[in-house]
């Protein structure tokens, strides 16, 4: 919001925040980053949660923390309703590690009240004067910034009165903060900037079950998209949600696409803690994030958090196999199987293809086809060892060619809400850059939850639907008891994506046995004498080709012995010690090739 002020003299002020104003008419815009934002589409007041304690609505509880990007030279100025009220202060800390605080002051750093909360932090028109620290050298990167409630956070008094956003507040004693503000001011001490501050998680309470939270946030992704979430009435009396790259997560720490029947230890990669290889917490902005903002900052305790990035497509690289035995390029017939490998930059589905009669086709029958859902990051395909007819795949003197095809998704973002009893109108979700943008289609599938109250409609939404039109609704605007909520003490998941082009890379691997060439070789002697040496007639490598054929002759060319599919188990039961001749047929992916030779049976 903006306002006219004409000055009609040159005076120096001196606040917290120094500010030069000059003899001339300037239009001057009204900036504020935190709870005048969350405050300024309507509905209800949500206070900002402050605390350590963990409940169903507060699953990732923070002390009301918010991060701001700044550089050298520039002002952090910072304000809350809870200042100096009993434990009430607001702690800062800098990419370096220094520390600082607002103390208990009950002039600096307090919002004192609504018109003050609009206002913004002095030298604006009725702003509130603010607690300021000006970052130096060595300090550009992100800091953190903690609202500490006047209880410290202790569990502990009702709940807050529901108000509406524009109405008069009343600082709560408890674990909550009516109000908050971090700004920046630019080191030339002319003007505050925007698009700096963001939060990783958000946690509040609207005092009452049916009423609604209207915010409108910028969120940003690690590879480079934005989106705008219209939270378009939202109703959870205490409430958490934040944004991630996956929402819930499966059994192998990929993405579940399905909301979550409890709020009870999700599994959730925490949005608290640095993001891992494979599992990104995007930012939540109050404002659209500055132009000046760079690709990566500098953060506490070292190293660096990613910011603004130019849009990219995911990629799938690294493709390889390694064998049951651990070996790169090779099974071991003795040990089948393995597993296939690659990586990709984003969610999405595969399909493997294992070309088993080596016709350069990979859907024939005999071949094998496996398929499931990419997580980001490494991936380990786990193969039996098996061909599509459930045969032991043979050894063989060509390697065996694998192809991977996997469709990614960009732009994917999961909304994970806890403890959102109802929400009747749907949020509004819309994203603003990429490919096709504006785009505002979203997914969810709550068929785990147990029905009550009014489920979702549809329950499953696994093609996508407009969030203008249906922004996953659930719940209704009844005054019933929040227990007949269908949200309530649920985690449910709402995302979106970017379906891409359709990616392909291929690997191949050898078949060895034990002896690891793959050749057949077959003794001249055994001797059947129940010593547990040499006791069968053993063909190395047999194993490696199935359904091979062994025929035994005695010296008149009768046969004495047959087995369609030999396993080393002929020990030459009921034949006198002498020699005999063997037709061995071995069966290949191609059909099957005669080997002869004689054997020489002696139990002596």
């Amino acid at each position: 919001m903006g306002s006219s002020i004409l000055i009609f003299s040159v005076k120096k002020w001196r606040y917290n925040c120094i500010v030069l104003f000059t003899l001339f008419l300037v239009t001057k815009q009204v900036f504020a980053e935190g709870s005048k934002e969350l405050a300024s589409n309507g509905g209800n007041r949500a206070y900002l949660l402050s605390t350590a304690i963990v409940n169903a609505s507060f699953p990732f509880p923070t002390m009301g923390t918010m991060k701001v990007y700044v550089k050298p030279g520039e002002t952090i100025c910072v304000g809350s309703s809870a200042q100096g009220r009993v434990n009430g202060t607001i702690n800062l800390r800098a990419p370096d590690g220094t520390n600082y605080t607002s103390g208990g002051s009950l002039t600096v750093g307090l919002i004192a009240n609504r018109d003050e909360e609009v206002a913004g932090p002095l030298p604006n028109t009725g702003g509130y004067q603010p607690y300021t620290v000006t970052a130096g050298a060595g300090q550009q990167g992100i800091w953190e910034v903690d609202f500490v409630s006047p209880n410290n956070g202790a569990e502990a008094g009702a709940n807050p009165p529901a108000v509406p956003v524009a109405s008069a507040w009343v600082q709560p004693s408890t674990r909550y903060i009516a109000a908050f503000d971090v700004s920046v001011r630019n080191a030339g001490n002319t003007a505050f900037l925007t698009g700096r501050v963001f939060t990783n998680v958000l946690s509040g309470i609207l005092g009452t079950f049916n009423v609604g939270f209207n915010s409108v946030l910028n969120i940003l992704t690690k590879d480079g998209y934005r989106y705008t979430l219209d939270n378009n009435g939202q109703a959870g009396n205490g409430f958490t949600f934040f944004v991630n790259n996956k929402g819930f997560r499966n059994d192998n720490a990929g993405p579940a696409y399905k909301s979550l029947d409890d709020t009870n230890e999700p599994n959730v990669y925490d949005p608290r803690i640095a993001d891992s290889p494979s599992d990104i917490t995007y930012k939540i902005f109050f404002n659209p994030p500055a132009a000046d903002l760079p690709n990566a900052a500098a953060v506490r305790g070292g190293g660096t958090t990613w910011l603004v990035n130019t849009p990219v497509l995911p990629s799938l690289d690294n493709v390889g196999f390694t064998g049951a035995d651990g070996k790169a390029g090779s099974a071991d017939i003795t040990q089948p199987g393995g597993s296939v490998n690659f990586t990709t930059t984003a969610n999405g589905s595969y399909t493997v293809g294992i070309d088993i009669n080596q016709n350069g086709v990979f859907t024939d029958a005999m071949d094998r086809r496996l398929t499931g859902v990419v997580k980001a990051g490494l991936n380990q395909v786990t193969w039996d060892g098996f061909d599509g007819l459930g045969n032991l795949v043979p050894i063989s003197p060509k390697n065996y060619a694998v192809t991977v095809d996997a469709t990614l998704f960009a732009a994917e973002v999961h909304f994970p809400f806890f403890d959102v009893e109802r929400n009747v109108n749907g949020i509004k979700l819309t994203r603003i850059n990429g490919a096709n943008s504006p785009d505002n289609t979203i997914y969810w599938d709550d068929s785990a939850i147990t029905a009550v109250g009014t489920p979702s409609n549809p329950l499953q939404n696994i093609t996508g639907l407009s969030s203008l039109l249906n922004g996953h609704k659930w719940g209704s605007p009844s005054t019933a008891g929040d227990d007949n909520d269908f949200g309530n003490n649920k985690s449910i998941d709402t995302w979106a994506y970017v379906v891409g082009s359709a990616l392909a890379a291929k690997t191949e691997f050898k078949m060895l046995n034990a002896g690891g060439d793959g050749t057949i070789t077959t003794p001249n002697i055994f001797t059947p004498n129940g010593d547990g040496k040499n006791d069968f007639f053993e063909v190395k490598g047999i194993n490696g080709y199935p359904g091979s054929r062994l025929l035994i002759f005695n010296r008149w060319g009768n046969e004495v012995y047959r087995s369609e599919n030999y396993t080393n188990n002929w020990d030459g039961s009921g034949l006198a010690d002498g020699t005999y001749f063997y037709l061995l047929e071995i069966k290949t992916t191609t059909g099957r090739t005669a080997q002869k030779g004689w054997i020489y049976l002696n139990r002596k």
